[in-house]
């Protein structure tokens, strides 16, 4: 239906077009889908992006924001889409699991958008870029309160989708403050990989700033002992200045670093495996940077890995 009105803007007698649908019959799954601030695929629009860079620059900084940085960023998933049964298609507002883009729009106006994951328990919250002109209206809580109403909205359709995950949480990171205000919510330990209620993961982290795991009863394995080889009450993952002599000379040993060779009198530039201990002792000011990586991932990750220099 269309229909051409005067317009009290430009005076003209036909300047305003209004365009409509009338349904004589709709089901109140497809009217929600309709008025939905829009959920779909994870896709590059030149609309998208233009926000994706005023974001960047005024909330981060950066210089230089490109289309290719942000398809590769936000807009190219390496995941595949997974089509879903359900009882009732007209309730569920996606057809398939896999990348999506939530866009929030104000008077018409793209606002902002979150960038989702939704997977078969959960709904992984990605990324929020907006519009800094409407930074006053808390997007970041407003888009949480309704990602949180879309698990819900998706649990009655499946249920096996009944999780929210808000990704990493960085207490001493004002942009992740609002992270730890959600309730009920836990927190992934990532030595026992646990899920740990978050009112005990906050005592533990004012009492061990550094990062630490979440679980007391795992600090009998920790890498931080005496000289009468008792564990101290610290962190395991605190600082290599607590180890001993003798846990140092074990620590370099078991670690390998990756290092560039050659490129020099015309040898070919080759990239080889060198033991930790080896590039301490050519060189004092590695031996501290390569202590704290090994306390960092913890002595049994340490003795698995190669690093990069």
């Amino acid at each position: 239906m269309q229909q051409r009105e005067a317009c009290g803007y430009c005076g003209t007698q036909n300047g305003s077009r209004f365009l409509g649908m009338r349904a004589l019959r709709l089901t109140c799954g497809d009217y929600q889908a309709l008025i939905d601030l829009r959920l779909e695929p994870a896709s590059f629009s030149e609309e998208k992006f233009a926000v994706f860079e005023r974001y960047q620059v005024a909330v981060h900084g950066d210089k230089e924001v490109s289309r290719q940085g942000f398809r590769r960023f936000l807009c190219d998933s390496p995941l595949t889409f997974q089509p879903l049964a359900a009882n009732d298609q007209s309730a569920s507002p996606i057809s398939a699991l896999g990348s999506h883009h939530q866009c929030y729009y104000v008077d018409g106006r793209l606002a902002a958008v979150g960038v989702l994951d939704i997977l078969p328990s959960c709904v992984s919250s990605v990324y929020l870029f907006y519009d800094p002109e409407f930074a006053h209206l808390s997007l970041g809580t407003y888009s949480a309160l309704r990602e949180i109403s879309l698990v819900r909205q998706l649990h009655d359709v499946y249920s096996s989708i009944r999780y929210y995950y808000m990704g990493y949480y960085i207490p001493s990171c004002p942009k992740m403050v609002y992270k730890g205000r959600w309730r009920p919510a836990d927190l992934l330990d990532l030595h026992t990989y646990q899920w740990i209620p978050i009112e005990r993961c906050l005592e533990r982290i004012e009492r061990h700033p550094v990062f630490c795991t979440f679980d007391p009863s795992v600090d009998d394995l920790g890498i931080v002992r005496d000289r009468r080889d008792q564990v101290l009450p610290v962190a395991p993952a605190i600082g290599p200045e607590l180890l001993t002599p003798e846990q140092r000379r074990c620590a370099l040993e078991q670690m390998e670093v990756l290092v560039e060779v050659g490129g020099v009198f015309g040898m070919f530039r080759r990239t080889t495996a060198v033991s930790a201990a080896k590039l301490a002792r050519a060189s004092c000011g590695l031996e501290e940077p390569l202590l704290q990586t090994y306390v960092s991932i913890g002595e049994q990750i340490a003795a698995r890995v190669t690093l990069s220099l």
